[in-house]
Order: structure tokens, then C-alpha cells, then sequence
């Protein structure tokens, strides 16, 4: 599924400096033959471009897609939008999540208005409380607000499930997982003298929770486990993540909701050849097979299957080297892209 379409693309960034996904994005744009160019967020979007690629969001979404309505339609790029970020809770039935998202969309772009009115009401009522929160609804609302806009051309989400419902509820999504970029690991031939490596943010009082637990219990076997949290040890990014992931035998995944999209931490260890131990989750990314690409265990079951495959060397080496093959070969970043390319070349050749 190769495009034979090349354009120019203005690709989101988020922060001064492209992060992981930004720059894994360009590098992959580049090897498709397109010429890339970045804006950021808060920046006009560049002239003369054929699509506008953005992902996350990381901050208020809605002025980048805004943009496209004020331009002469034969002048307005396609615009690409692919959600890597958590969504609402799956427990709640999803159009009273629409609702709740609608809701608080409403005061996102009321908090951005710049009338006397909103800015007193934002100012003087509860609403100064909601505008702050609320971030996976905000998300929610401001995509069906965008579709109903007729803003999006391409969406895409890192989740099949998210897809899925999006779909069912009018809004027409396709599946890019998060593949592996070889931007994100390297094959250092290290001593594997980590036992267990968590790395990321707590995030959650339930993610919190559980891994103490897990360390406590580990500990208790004289497990080396290296926590990178920014309260234990600091965060590790770049080169220096895949130095450490090099000498992890076991990287382990803890949600922070029981629904929570987590395949980024699969994209980091996976290729490093650290394998992951994951507590049970759901079908995000399908092709991602427990057993074949990784360990699952019930939370309570995490620290004796941890133990067991410290144990079993062969086993576990048996499972991580098929998570490389499929995290290099088949579950790239690069096929990502190409899903989301090919999806911009449809919609470019269906316009009138």
C-alpha cells in the first residue's frame, strides 16, 4: 500500500523542539518521498502546502483546524488529524459521552472567545473550573465539533476501539496503531543488568498504587527494578531511554484506567528487545498478540509472572525476539504513516 502521491506537508509540533512522535513523523513522511515542513501550534499554518498533519493534541486543538475556514476552498490544504492521546471512560455509554464532550467543547471555545461577554462568564462563573479539566471530553466534543464543522478530511486514532466507536457514532475514523520508528532504538549490546524497568509518569492513584506494590513485592526477591518516574529516577527520553531499555530484561506496563491506550511503551521496549509484562488490556492494537509479543497477567499476577520469566531465560527470549521481528518488520511506524498517506490520497482524488 505505497501512494505514488507526493505533497507538501506542514506538520505540527507541539514545543519548540519536535518530540519522539513529531520527529518519528517527518523521518517517515521523508522516506514516503513528501517534503515536510513543521509549524507550531500556536503559528499560522504555512501557505502553499497540500496537507496540514496533526496529532495528540497536547493543548487546545481547535485552533488549527480553525484556520481552514477562513481559506478559499481551491487554497485549503487537506487537513490529517491523527488522535494519539486518551479518550473517555469505555464504561459510559458513548453518545452520553458525546454530550459531556459537546459540553465542555462549548467551554473551551468560550474560554477562547475574545466577545466581553465570555470573558466575563469565564472569568465570574464555575465554568473558570471546567475550562481547566476535563481533557479526554475536550477531546471528544472538539473532534465532533471539527467533523460537524467539515474540517476533517483524514482522521485517524492509535486505537482500533476508539476507531471502531468513533465510527459507529458518525464520525468516520480509521485505525494507525503506534508502530516502531528506528529513531526509537538501537541494538547496543549491553549487559542486561535491569531486571525490571517502569518508565513514564504515575499519572493515575490507581497506576500509583499497583506499582509500589509490584516494586515491594519484587524487592522482596532481591529484583533489580529501575523506576523511572521522575520521583524515584528521571524521566528518560531519546537515546538515553534506549540505552536503558538495552539493559532491561523486563519492561512492565501499568495502566492508569482500565481502558487506557498504552501500545507507545510496546513501540519503545519491543525493538530494544525488553520484554514487556502487561497487566491485562484491552484490543487497542489486536495485532499485538499476549503470549507471542508480550506476557499478560492479572494485576495481582504481575510480580510471579515478572519472577517467572527471570527465571526462564529461554522462554522469555523466545517471546522477545518475536516482539522485535513484528515490532520492526511488520508493526512499523512507518506502515502507520502509510495507512494515514494513503487515506490523504483518497481524500485529495475524491475532492471536486
Amino acid at each position: 500500500m505505497v501512494s505514488e502521491a507526493y505533497y507538501k506537508v506542514a506538520l505540527l509540533k507541539w514545543d519548540d523542539s519536535p518530540g519522539d512522535i513529531e520527529s518519528a513523523i517527518h523521518y517517515e513522511l521523508t522516506n514516503l518521498g513528501h517534503r515536510t515542513v513543521y509549524f507550531k501550534f500556536d503559528e499560522a499554518i504555512p501557505l502553499g502546502v497540500d496537507v496540514v498533519f496533526s496529532f495528540a493534541p497536547y493543548r487546545e486543538f481547535l485552533q488549527i483546524p480553525r484556520q481552514l475556514e477562513g481559506m478559499p476552498h481551491k487554497e485549503r490544504p487537506t487537513f490529517v488529524h491523527w488522535n494519539t492521546e486518551g479518550l473517555v471512560n469505555l464504561s459510559i455509554p458513548h453518545r452520553l459521552s458525546m454530550a459531556i464532550g459537546a459540553f465542555r467543547s462549548w467551554v473551551g471555545r468560550l474560554n477562547d472567545s475574545k466577545g466581553r461577554l465570555a470573558q466575563i462568564l469565564m472569568r465570574y462563573s464555575p465554568l473558570y473550573l471546567i475550562s481547566s479539566g476535563m481533557r479526554g471530553s475536550l477531546r471528544l466534543g472538539d473532534y465532533y465539533y471539527a467533523h460537524r464543522r467539515g474540517w476533517f478530511d483524514v482522521f485517524a486514532d492509535i486505537s482500533a476501539v476508539y476507531a471502531r466507536r468513533f465510527a459507529e457514532h458518525g464520525l468516520p475514523a480509521i485505525h494507525a496503531p503506534f508502530g516502531t520508528s528506528p529513531l526509537w532504538y538501537a541494538d547496543l549490546n549491553l549487559e542486561r543488568d535491569i531486571d525490571v524497568l517502569w518508565m513514564g509518569m504515575r499519572g493515575t492513584r490507581r497506576r500509583s498504587k499497583i506499582l509500589d506494590h509490584l516494586h515491594e513485592k519484587l524487592n522482596a526477591h532481591g529484583v533489580r527494578f529501575h523506576v523511572a518516574d521522575r520521583i524515584k529516577n528521571p524521566f528518560v527520553f531519546g537515546e538515553e531511554r534506549t540505552r536503558l531499555l538495552n539493559r532491561a530484561k523486563i519492561t512492565v506496563n501499568i495502566l492508569r484506567t482500565w481502558w487506557s491506550e498504552n501500545s507507545l511503551r510496546f513501540a519503545f521496549a519491543a525493538p530494544n528487545r525488553s520484554l514487556i509484562v502487561s497487566e491485562r488490556i484491552l484490543p487497542h492494537s489486536p495485532a499485538y498478540k499476549p503470549g507471542i509479543h508480550y506476557v499478560s497477567a492479572p494485576v495481582e499476577k504481575l510480580a510471579e509472572s515478572i519472577l517467572y520469566y527471570l527465571d526462564h531465560e529461554e522462554e522469555r527470549l523466545r517471546i522477545v525476539e518475536s516482539a522485535y521481528h513484528f515490532a520492526t518488520k511488520e508493526m512499523t511506524f512507518g506502515n502507520s504513516i502509510r495507512i494515514i498517506m494513503e487515506a490523504v490520497r483518497k481524500a485529495r482524488e475524491s475532492m471536486p
